[in-house]
């Protein structure tokens, strides 16, 4: 008999993730000259689905794609399921499988392929047919995403795992193993807390980590078996070996993607790249999570150009919020960082915009010169201070249902641009 899947033990407290939505993935595929799958009508799988919480909103919001999420945990699928016929969904699949077997249960390509929270987590003959499946179901110009621990910022994490997988060993449930181990993070932030050398503040922010996660996150990222984190060339390397290649990160105009500007260019001038430019970036910025995003080798980058950027939504934010000395608007972020407007055309976007947010409008209806501004918004959009977008998705459907499921199970509800709120 086989060993109960540790999902079914302990369900995962499941999020949307919001960069997996097919939209985002295109946006930042485009913007690094990757695919642009179309969006009018797409075929979507996520592997590692868990209850549903991150593929019933995207199918929700998006009728025009047909999903299918795929799961090894039983009872997670069956609450997918229910919840599936709660919101009455007909273009979307739950299936019960693991990545061995998965392939044999599914028929034709996708266009996007999602996983996320899997890659490190399974034992690396999984990994591998995980890979395989991957490459013979992704349609050519589809994207994957398919986030892994990194190095070299996991390593201090899987020290950390190996001192709670022995310091909870002798208890009988992964629920009561868990708990031990947020006790225990407590008392080591206990007893550390005052202590300003560097490594110290280091260990105890880690445990201070743990503390604050939901208990399922603790048990399936530090106590399961298997947990696995990778350089980023290793990725790339394993990646290839299946005729995959790297696009872009799919996270990279949030904060937990953002790199420093100009830190490889600097690297590779002063040659030090080590194994790669990538690894040694990812060393000197304590990397712990990489967010990538892949397709069909060979890839042939094509640079957006003003016809097709002009084509793409924006949507901002940015309050007017007073004058530099010189005269020029000033416009504040919801995360308090502040942007001054030079240019009259972005001025007056930025002010139309404001009171339709969440809603968007065009480029090309903000702006008549659309290649003045190209880089001035690419900029905004990479550090997170406007949203771009190729697509709006079922912005006037009753949410409601979706409200009040998601209010239950976890107090918030999605939005149709795949961001949380709190209910």
């Amino acid at each position: 008999m086989s060993a109960p899947d540790p999902y079914d033990e302990l369900p995962y407290r499941s999020l949307p993730i919001e960069w997996t939505a097919p939209e985002r993935l295109s946006m930042a595929a485009m913007l690094h000259g990757g695919p642009r799958p179309k969006l009018d009508s797409f075929r979507a799988l996520e592997l590692g689905c868990a209850n549903g919480a991150n593929l019933l909103p995207q199918a929700f919001y998006r009728r025009c794609g047909t999903f299918v999420g795929i799961d090894a945990a039983r009872s997670q699928i069956e609450v997918a399921e229910s919840r599936r016929l709660l919101l009455n969904l007909s273009n979307i699949e739950f299936i019960c499988a693991d990545f061995i077997t998965a392939d044999e249960c599914l028929e034709g390509e996708f266009d996007f392929i999602i996983g996320h929270g899997v890659f490190s987590w399974v034992p690396l003959q999984a990994r591998d047919a995980l890979l395989r499946l991957c490459s013979s179901r992704l349609r050519s110009g589809g994207l994957l995403y398919l986030n892994y621990n990194s190095n070299p910022g996991w390593r201090v994490r899987g020290m950390i795992r190996e001192f709670l997988l022995a310091q909870t060993a002798g208890l009988a449930t992964l629920a009561r193993r868990a708990q031990a181990a947020q006790a225990v993070a407590a008392r080591i932030v206990s007893a550390v807390q005052g202590n300003d050398h560097a490594y110290s503040m280091l260990i105890a922010n880690e445990f201070k980590f743990i503390c604050e996660n939901d208990a399922s996150y603790i048990a399936h990222e530090y106590l399961a078996p298997e947990n696995h984190a990778y350089w980023r060339s290793e990725f790339v390397d394993l990646a290839q070996s299946h005729g995959l290649t790297f696009v872009a990160d799919a996270d990279f105009n949030y904060s937990t993607g953002r790199m420093p500007d100009g830190v490889a260019a600097r690297l590779v001038e002063e040659k030090l790249t080590g194994r790669s430019v990538e690894d040694t970036v990812d060393l000197l910025c304590y990397r712990q999570l990489h967010s990538p995003i892949l397709t069909k080798a060979p890839l042939v980058r094509s640079a957006v150009g003003p016809e097709e950027f002009g084509m793409i939504l924006m949507a901002s934010s940015l309050t007017p919020c007073g004058v530099t000395a010189v005269g020029h608007p000033v416009f504040r972020h919801i995360s308090g960082y502040e942007v001054e407007a030079k240019e009259d055309a972005v001025r007056c976007a930025l002010e139309r915009l404001h009171p339709r947010w969440p809603r968007s409008v065009r480029i090309r209806e903000l702006f008549s010169d659309v290649s003045g501004v190209m880089d001035d918004l690419q900029l905004l959009y990479r550090n997170g201070l406007i949203d771009l977008r190729l697509a709006e998705f079922g912005t006037d459907l009753d949410m409601e249902r979706l409200k009040t499921m998601e209010r239950e199970m976890g107090g918030y509800f999605t939005t149709p641009f795949h961001t949380r709120e709190a209910a």
